[in-house]
């Protein structure tokens, strides 16, 4: 299963809604993943039935928001999940004998720190005792700490992991890279995650972020990817 966060880039005034349809023709027919996140996507625009199936966060912005993608094929359902000051979407997707929850997210601006430990509560309660991947743009990273000092960004990571949140990219290549770059990224930021339950973890084959001449064309966020084995065996 082929796993996909991205942050396409249509927050208000950006260039990056010029090209939104590009990005989603990039997404669909180039990159294929099975279960997508997105988050900043316009509202307007529609997944052709034949592609699969668009799942919008109950708060969004005024034309854009947070969603889960399931290709055709996928059977999803919507899961009802809010958190101030971040927009979420959720679904269960059933494969074989196994239930397991996806969940787009985007923490939103204003008190980052207080948005991002209100959506891990909310999410903790949410997968609770569930097979779950969920990922999106957190607005953290911990390089951030590196820059400023302090460790409020790796603490956060450090409480993601004590409530049995296992960081993919971290997990398999104990680094962050880039995977933001507009304007204010004066630095090498991942602002985006994907992240599992253990047990989930333990089939994560592989996880990148993608960062080419075309993704910058089309959003100032790359792709984050997760490669899963069969979880049902």
């Amino acid at each position: 299963m082929l796993i996909i966060s991205w942050n396409m880039g249509c927050g208000p005034r950006t260039r990056y809604r010029r090209t939104h349809l590009e990005a989603w023709r990039y997404l669909l027919t180039e990159l294929k993943p099975d279960v997508a996140f997105v988050q900043e996507a316009l509202l307007n625009f529609t997944v052709p039935s034949a592609e699969g199936a668009l799942f919008w966060s109950a708060d969004r912005g005024l034309d854009s928001g947070t969603a889960v993608f399931a290709r055709a094929g996928i059977t999803a359902s919507p899961v009802e999940v809010r958190s101030h000051g971040s927009y979420v979407a959720a679904v269960t997707v059933t494969q074989v004998d196994s239930l397991i929850l996806f969940a787009s997210a985007h923490v939103g601006p204003g008190n980052y720190q207080k948005h991002r430990l209100t959506l891990a509560d909310v999410i903790g309660q949410l997968v609770a005792g569930k097979r779950f991947v969920v990922g999106g743009d957190l607005n953290t990273a911990r390089h951030w700490d590196k820059v400023y000092g302090g460790r409020q960004h790796t603490a956060f990571f450090e409480d993601l992991a004590g409530r049995g949140f296992h960081d993919c990219h971290w997990m398999k290549n104990e680094k962050e890279v880039q995977s933001f770059w507009g304007h204010q990224a004066k630095e090498p930021y991942q602002c985006d995650h994907l992240v599992t339950d253990k047990s989930t973890s333990e089939f994560v084959v592989n996880c990148s972020v993608i960062d080419n001449q075309t993704i910058r064309e089309l959003s100032d966020h790359g792709p984050i990817v997760v490669t899963l084995q069969d979880t049902t065996t």
